[in-house]
């Protein structure tokens, strides 16, 4: 068990923070914070009074933004970090005090690392140095080898991984402060695994370095709630990043969601389609399919450990084309090594296995990752600075 969890006085009071960042450019996020609300599940089980603060959600103005809305959005998130008066940082002031904390965990990735200082920042200066602050997230350590002048306290680690099984709870959605105002849509994400068999360089899944699965009874009464919640009013998106990988684990989970009348969505490696199985999605009530493709360069896909030929990519696209299956393909541009050619075999790929949609994605060194460590560790990096 990590020192973090070790430090917890017995029945704590203890606030989760999603700390805001979509919501400041107005992007209609439609999940529930789900990996947070698993760490308050198994906190509560430990004995302690765990509340959950989605400073993230959505207001009713936000709405779903293409990915060049974003970026020209993104500047308001920019002036935010330097506006202290800023409403949303005075609401998340708020709850904070209401609550009264011993402990308040924040979650982050890298893009949000700013906004997580703010509020623990804000912290220490409006409650004090007794408050215990832990920062979590899916590489916390390389941010905070990023940002060596972030202060989040003595106590901080990589929680989630250190969990035991955490996976394997069934998350307590009723920890999320107003959870009753959340849609169907926002609670139609699960999980029934996590982990991943590749080891991307550029994938901060990489991490973690085993496949662990839910229990079939555990996920039965997860969608049971929400089905008699919602009565089934949106499709569930299923957010493991292999669904297909297990056939035995695939198929029990697609019969489930059939039996409970559900579409869904899901993502699948492409070493990981079969005819067979895709046969099986259509059937069981998929919708939508997510590949991850990531280039058309077979010289960028061996460069980062994708483990794929682009002979396979498409031949086993065909198979999604011929069903008439609805996909998506999920490619990166602009790695490190990255050349115009690289970027014009990108083209010439897409135009072969003609994708029903394409996510075209700028690429981020995440910290502690293989690419970040090789190419972007020795750099220094300029990020503003929020301080008391």
């Amino acid at each position: 068990m990590n020192r973090a969890l070790q430090s917890l006085k017995p029945n704590s009071r203890i606030l989760l923070v999603e700390p805001p960042f979509y919501r400041f450019f107005g992007y209609e996020r439609w999940h529930y914070p789900i990996t947070l609300t698993l760490v308050g599940t198994y906190l509560e089980q430990q004995g302690h009074f765990v509340r959950i603060f989605d400073a993230d959600k959505p207001t009713p103005d936000c709405r779903s933004l293409t990915r060049l809305e974003v970026m020209d959005n993104y500047p308001q998130y920019e002036a935010a970090l330097s506006d202290r008066e800023h409403p949303i940082w005075e609401e998340t002031l708020r709850v904070i005090k209401e609550f009264n904390p011993d402990v308040v965990g924040l979650t982050s990735i890298t893009a949000k690392i700013d906004s997580a200082n703010i509020i623990a920042a804000m912290i220490r200066r409006e409650l004090g140095r007794d408050i215990i602050i832990m920062l979590g997230g899916a590489h916390v350590q390389g941010m905070l080898t990023m940002h060596p002048e972030y202060d989040f306290g003595d106590v901080y680690d990589f929680v989630v991984p250190r969990i035991p099984e955490i996976i394997r709870l069934r998350p307590n959605k009723k920890l999320i402060m107003q959870h009753e105002t959340y849609s169907a849509a926002n609670f139609s994400g699960i999980m029934t695994s996590t982990g991943c068999p590749n080891t991307c360089t550029f994938c901060c899944h990489s991490f973690e370095k085993s496949l662990v699965y839910r229990n079939i009874n555990d996920i039965r009464m997860e969608l049971e709630e929400i089905k008699d919640r919602y009565n089934g009013a949106a499709p569930i998106y299923i957010m493991d990043d292999c669904f297909f990988s297990n056939t035995k684990h695939f198929r029990s989970v697609s019969a489930l969601l059939n039996e409970l009348q559900f579409q869904f969505t899901a993502g699948s490696r492409i070493m990981a389609l079969t005819p067979e199985k895709i046969e099986l999605f259509a059937q069981q009530g998929g919708i939508k399919l997510l590949v991850g493709v990531e280039s058309g360069s077979q010289r960028i896909l061996d460069k980062v450990e994708k483990r794929l030929r682009i002979e396979e990519i498409i031949s086993r696209t065909r198979w999604l084309n011929k069903a008439g299956i609805p996909w998506s393909a999920f490619f990166v541009v602009g790695f490190p090594f990255e050349t115009i050619d690289d970027l014009k075999r990108t083209e010439e790929l897409i135009q072969k296995i003609r994708p029903s949609f394409v996510s075209m994605n700028r690429f981020t060194p995440y910290p502690g990752t293989q690419i970040y460590k090789e190419y972007f560790a020795h750099k220094t990096c300029s990020s503003k600075i929020y301080s008391n």
